[in-house]
């Protein structure tokens, strides 16, 4: 079984001189028809950070810069150190195709062959984390945890929780490949049959962002908040301004397929503070600043403590705190009341789970920018509260 592409020939032509050196903020690309990856600089340049490869596909960057590629002919997974030294991370996989990495750092994969969502651990066990797709393709996390699939054979976009629950997110696509998310929690997905890059909302709505977009495959944000895509027939990658100007910033490429940015390194410091909980206005309030240059690119866990504070000799604390997380917008990005509730399977993992269930936790992916966390008391209480900030990857 095979994807669904429009094929053509595509000669490469001027390339720069060869460079095997990840950098900070540069563009990745495969090339299905070359055997390559490229590597692209933020003006437009290109090289060949990779080659010798049988027909790449996913490719995806961990915490510390190193870039791992999907062969789908050699039914492997490479993992190109920062400095590009070439090592197999995964084998015997089924035909690999999209892959992702999960805020914790473990790396998912699509196996074409199988219709399974394969979970490859750190040494390199493959393990089903779901099954029952005809053709999956793409892949991308959102802010919560869950994984979304694009179904190219299927027309859908499937939503997977970490507990290997799926749910149907959107149907009716005309061959939907690549996935990524904006800042604001929208699903951008390229759809190759109907030439069309589709914008999703977290409520499910869908709308055309850009149309008459040829062969679109790989989709990634850069730290402005532009969409990349590639174009498989015309070699290109587009750069997409979030008001929908479109302009070519690379072209000349073989067969381009998915893309991705070599993220800051950057992480944020873990904070806290303590305070008295009042009603109204007089909550608790956390500010941080979290560095990092993709899109969802640092895991942090927020805690609002308050009656485990009574263990450290606190008096007067905070019976049943709950925490809210804004972005730099004022928008509400996340919110819990008692921590077991939500994310517990998550939060326990971190080693950083309340000791109190009436306590408050949230464990997030973020991008770059500031935040603000807010402690109130469940029904109006009042009383010293703790609110923590750490990073957790």
């Amino acid at each position: 079984m095979k994807k669904i592409f429009l094929l053509c020939t595509i000669l490469a032509a001027g390339l720069l001189p060869f460079t095997a050196e990840a950098i900070e903020g540069d563009l990745y690309v495969t090339s299905l028809n070359g055997g390559l990856v490229y590597q692209i600089t933020p003006n437009g340049s290109k090289f060949v950070f990779a080659d010798s490869l049988a027909e790449p596909e996913g490719l995806a960057f961990d915490a510390r810069g190193s870039l791992f590629v999907g062969d789908a002919s050699s039914n492997v997974i490479y993992e190109y150190a920062p400095n590009g030294s070439r090592s197999t991370f995964a084998s015997n996989l089924e035909v690999p195709e999209g892959i992702a990495f999960d805020s914790a750092g473990t790396l998912y994969v699509a196996e074409l062959n199988l219709g399974d969502v394969t979970k490859v651990s750190a040494d390199g066990t493959l393990t089903t984390f779901a099954s029952g797709f005809a053709v999956p393709l793409g892949l991308a996390f959102d802010r919560a945890g869950d994984l979304y699939v694009a179904d190219q054979q299927a027309g859908t976009i499937t939503r997977t929780n970490p507990a290997g629950q799926k749910t149907i997110f959107a149907s009716g696509l005309g061959g939907p490949t690549g996935l990524a998310f904006d800042r604001a929690g929208n699903l951008f997905v390229s759809e190759v049959l109907d030439a069309t890059i589709d914008r999703i909302t977290p409520a499910g709505v869908r709308s055309v962002f850009v149309s008459n977009i040829d062969a679109p495959i790989g989709l990634a944000f850069d730290a402005d908040g532009n969409l990349y895509a590639a174009e498989f027939n015309n070699g290109i990658i587009e750069k997409i301004t979030p008001a929908g100007a479109r302009s070519t910033f690379a072209s000349g490429l073989s067969g381009p397929n998915f893309i991705a940015f070599e993220p800051s390194t950057e992480k944020l410091r873990n904070i806290s503070t303590r305070g008295f909980v009042q009603t109204g206005d007089g909550v608790l309030i956390g500010g941080f600043i979290v560095g990092g240059s993709a899109v969802v690119n640092n895991a942090v866990l927020i805690r609002a403590l308050g009656p485990s504070l009574g263990d450290f000799g606190v008096s007067n604390t905070l019976a049943d705190p709950t925490v809210e997380v804004y972005d730099g917008s004022g928008a509400l990005i996340a919110s819990n009341d008692d921590w077991e509730k939500t994310q517990a399977a998550q939060i326990e993992a971190t080693g950083l789970a309340p000791n109190d269930p009436l306590e408050a936790a949230v464990y997030i992916a973020l991008p770059e920018g500031s935040y603000t966390a807010i402690v109130r008391g469940l029904d109006s209480t009042t009383g010293n509260a703790l609110i923590e900030v750490y990073s957790v990857r």
